[in-house]
């Protein structure tokens, strides 16, 4: 029963029927009335002996003290104290030589000279008075009562030690799994713990390997290699781990040998083992796998026994788990520290700064949305003075999307110093992507020559959003017809071309620039580029950055979920 600390009551710490019988005893030894109350004064006892009292009181009087607890040997009456099977101590009682009470014959004698009376009579009479209060049953109950009271303090305090040993054994437990870096020595040393504590021939842990419908050993104490040989603990067919792992948390084998449960009982006669106790090994309703104990002999496990096993169990459980974890951060940390590397790669293959051409003044913008991004944009050098634009958006996002990202950049530098035709270029670029890469793995990609000298544009767009040209406030979308890069190998490919004319702004971008999303979910979208963009302004530099501020006052505090990159030429 709970009880309140701060506010104590007796009955807190002894029932009502032990404080009966402690207040008959006294009463009867002592020939007295005796009450108990509590400490407001409420009386918690009754004043007259219970019937059970009495009974026993007449039983010692006819059978003299041949009843259950005190024993007769000779002259003494003896109760034993017994704990957990095993005789403490004694308690001893023995009778006056005449009785409960002797006859002091001297002051008779004395007495009967004095007044002129019979000694003899004198001495009958006292000796029928103290017949009268004869207290011998009731002092043999009091003996019963005082060994039983012995017995109970010293079971108690049995317990008591049993609790500290096994709480002790948590705490040693609980602080071994606590180091998580050397997780095997450390279950490893839990078996043997456990085996210690608990008094068994062997302990065991296995973890389940679900991807081989496995229960697989990682920690064991005292089985020989050929019983672990046996074969595989299959989870699937595991009936005893099965109940284990459930609600319940756990489940008992009698006897290895003859329960149709176990997968290996002449193994487990070979080996010696009788008993087993399986516990299961649980981590946030997660189940991890199982605790064994085994014995060599028939042994049924006390709930004590049981509820020390499963708080071990949680505690191996919960170090398992976070022993996963601690790798799983360890893997992550050099994961990032990997992509880390390769943004840096990245980043150096992205232009810092535009060339500087005659005729044509470039600015860039290039904002990814993580480490590493699947936009790309890039300025190549062609002779006559020709120069190359390209801005392009790999499907995806991370590093899958940035190695397609630099695998692109790489072959399309390849083939333009070699393929002077636009459409030839992509119609490679095509063909190596639908050869190299799954078919949800595509790119938009837009590639522009721009003939300073004779201020011509041609271009190719494989399904990229179409680049904007700005002449005289009126902005003119270059769109073409191409499909994606590779979807399909087969895909024909056209350029186009337009003639330039001095302040004409071009404008290339990918689609995180259209998709940028507010808290309303809305959009940026193609309206408001082109808002944007017919604002205009002195140089390439301002027009990109008042698109980008834009962009940036629209979403707000908005987290980004795709690259934003934009190219702005202005030619003079």
């Amino acid at each position: 029963m709970d009880f309140d600390p701060d506010n104590l009551r007796l009955t807190d710490f002894m029932d009502l029927a032990t404080l009966q019988e402690i207040q008959d005893g006294f009463a009867a030894v002592a020939n007295v009335k005796a009450t108990i109350t509590d400490a407001a004064g409420n009386v918690l006892t009754q004043p007259n002996p219970t019937a059970e009292f009495l009974k026993r009181q007449r039983a010692i009087e006819q059978a003299e003290a041949k009843t259950e607890g005190p024993q007769r040997e000779g002259r003494e009456y003896v109760a034993p104290i017994i704990v957990n099977n095993q005789r403490l101590g004694t308690i001893r009682m023995s009778a006056s030589p005449n009785g409960i009470s002797s006859i002091d014959e001297a002051k008779i004698s004395a007495l009967a000279e004095k007044y002129g009376l019979d000694a003899k009579q004198i001495k009958a009479l006292a000796t029928t008075l103290l017949r009268s209060r004869e207290t011998r049953p009731a002092a043999i109950q009091f003996l019963f009562l005082m060994a039983n009271a012995i017995t109970r303090l010293c079971f108690q305090e049995f317990q008591l030690r049993q609790r500290i040993n096994e709480l002790t054994t948590v705490y040693n437990v609980t602080m071994m799994l606590a180091d998580a870096r050397d997780l095997p020595r450390v279950l490893q040393r839990t078996t043997e713990l456990v085996a210690e504590v608990m008094n068994v021939k062997a302990v065991s842990i296995r973890l389940i390997d679900r991807d081989h419908d496995e229960l697989v050993i990682r920690a064991v104490h005292n089985l020989s290699r050929e019983y672990l040989a046996k074969g595989p603990v299959l989870l699937s067919k595991a009936q005893i781990d099965k109940i284990a792992l459930s609600p319940r948390g756990y489940e008992y084998v009698k006897n290895m040998t003859t329960d149709p449960r176990v997968q290996y009982p002449q193994e487990a006669k070979r080996e010696g083992i009788v008993s087993m106790l399986s516990v299961g090994m649980r981590y946030k309703g997660k189940a991890i796998g199982a605790l064994r104990l085994y014995t060599a002999e028939e042994e049924a496990f006390s709930q004590a026994k049981i509820d020390l096993l499963k708080a071990i169990a949680a505690q191996a459980a919960s170090a398992i788990e976070n022993s996963r974890l601690l790798a799983e951060s360890i893997e992550a940390e050099a994961l990032e520290k990997q992509v880390r590397m390769a943004a840096d790669v990245q980043q150096r293959m992205i232009p810092q700064t535009p060339p500087e051409l005659p005729g044509v003044e470039l600015s860039s913008v290039y904002v990814p949305s993580f480490d590493l991004g699947g936009d790309f944009f890039d300025y190549i050098s062609l002779p006559d003075g020709n120069l190359g634009l390209v801005i392009a958006d790999v499907s995806g996002k991370g590093v899958p999307a940035s190695l397609i990202m630099a695998s692109v950049r790489a072959a399309l530098r390849a083939q333009v110093d070699n393929v002077y035709y636009l459409y030839e270029v992509l119609s490679r670029l095509n063909k190596m992507l639908c050869r190299d890469t799954k078919v949800s793995e595509f790119v938009t990609l837009f590639y522009g020559v721009l003939d300073t000298r004779n201020k011509r544009f041609t271009y190719c767009n494989a399904g990229h959003p179409p680049a904007m040209l700005l002449r005289d406030g009126k902005i003119t979308e270059l769109t073409t017809d191409n499909m994606v890069l590779g979807i399909d190998p087969n895909e024909i490919f056209r350029q186009q071309f337009i003639d330039l004319k001095p302040n004409d702004l071009l404008l290339l971008y990918t689609d995180g620039l259209p998709d940028a999303m507010n808290f309303k979910d809305e959009t940026f979208g193609r309206q408001r580029i082109l808002d944007a963009f017919a604002k205009g302004g002195t140089n390439a530099e301002t027009v990109a950055q008042g698109i980008l501020w834009d962009m940036r006052r629209f979403v707000g505090m908005t987290r980004r979920t795709d690259d934003v990159t934009m190219i702005v030429a202005r030619i003079s």
